[in-house]
């Protein structure tokens, strides 16, 4: 089976991670692989990292559908995948007969009219449509007038699975990411202030927040400006603004590991990671989120608007995530692998690609 990848995102986003993960994913299933990303793009530069072969474009407008036409005759796949609007409306003129799949990696509700119309004439060539999450793919059915395939992000077994880590005396509830607004580091503040407040009246450990990520319009001298309108010392909020090489290791120390954004959140993929390395997570309730919390082990979701009932449940959480062993750690990590791995994502890709073939 020969598959090509066409993706037109340029960055290290969401997106992109999931079209990595698509093509690794396919590949694994013993598909012949091809890459076509935009020239120069960060996503290439991980392609061509990971040995895929890849031939890129610096566009895909009409005045690329001749070179795309080209290696579409000369590659000759069974299907193709695309992952944004230029390459899908591409993949119009291009896909000659051939099978079209179309990842959809951003949140629809609230479509309007115009949009939902536009959306059919833009996708009736498309085979079909999957995504990250039921968040995503309910609101798809206008689009497509039927059913749409989930398919959640996999992630790396290899890279990401439990390490058998000593944890710190205090509890520890990690954020890891870049650090940016809409990740809510700042609205997690009031939080763990009732946390530290929690913990001193029934005179357990002083948990604490570590963050660690590289700032992204969100400075670290005003989250500790932030942390001091709450009296939290640096002990209590301790913030690294580095690369981490051994991020495994990272998450399998922590007690908790926490995502706190306050938008967005259409592909889970850190939340994945913390339950992949076997780590209990608990997340705020905005897009997907929710749809990780698969196995009553994993943890659990908050409304970040409510500190006091949030910190309540994620301490409870807190207080199971330090006492754990490492058994119900590894007996996690292996539940995780069970939805969340290249494996499973590779499994329900060809059942999805097999179905549309025939």
């Amino acid at each position: 089976m020969k598959v090509w990848h066409l993706i037109s995102n340029r960055w290290n986003s969401a997106i992109s991670e999931y079209a990595l993960s698509a093509a690794r994913a396919m590949k694994l299933a013993g598909a012949e692989t091809l890459i076509t990303p935009l020239q120069s793009s960060l996503i290439e530069a991980r392609f061509i990292d990971q040995e895929f072969s890849v031939e890129s474009v610096d566009h895909f407008g009409l005045g690329k559908y001749g070179r795309l036409f080209t290696l579409s005759k000369k590659f000759n796949p069974d299907i193709i995948f695309t992952y944004g609007g230029p390459e899908t409306t591409a993949a119009m003129f291009i896909k000659t007969g051939r099978k079209l799949i179309r990842f959809y990696g951003q949140r629809a509700d609230g479509l309007s009219i115009t949009r939902q119309i536009f959306g059919r004439l833009g996708h009736f060539h498309v085979d079909r449509l999957i995504a990250p999450s039921q968040f995503v793919g309910k609101p798809l059915r206008v689009i497509t007038g039927g059913e749409v395939d989930v398919v959640p992000l996999g992630c790396d077994q290899k890279k990401f699975s439990f390490i058998d880590a000593h944890r710190a005396k205090r509890p520890e509830i990690l954020i890891f990411g870049r650090i940016d607004p809409v990740k809510g580091h700042r609205e997690f503040l009031p939080i763990l202030k009732e946390l530290i407040t929690i913990a001193k009246s029934k005179g357990d450990p002083i948990p604490r927040l570590r963050i660690v990520g590289l700032p992204a319009n969100l400075s670290v001298s005003h989250l500790r400006t932030e942390a001091d309108r709450f009296d939290l010392s640096e002990d209590d909020l301790i913030i690294q603004c580095e690369k981490i090489a051994n991020v495994a290791g990272l998450m399998s120390e922590s007690s908790l590991g926490l995502v706190s954004s306050i938008g967005s959140e259409v592909i889970c993929r850190v939340a994945q990671e913390f339950l992949m390395c076997g780590t209990p997570v608990i997340t705020t309730s905005v897009g997907s989120l929710p749809e990780v919390f698969v196995d009553k082990s994993f943890g659990g979701h908050y409304d970040h608007t409510k500190p006091v009932e949030a910190a309540e449940k994620i301490y409870k959480w807190l207080c199971l995530g330090h006492c754990e062993t490492n058994l119900q750690r590894q007996a996690r990590s292996l539940t995780a692998q069970r939805f969340f791995s290249i494996e499973r994502m590779s499994e329900d890709l060809m059942r999805i690609v097999r179905s549309t073939l025939s």
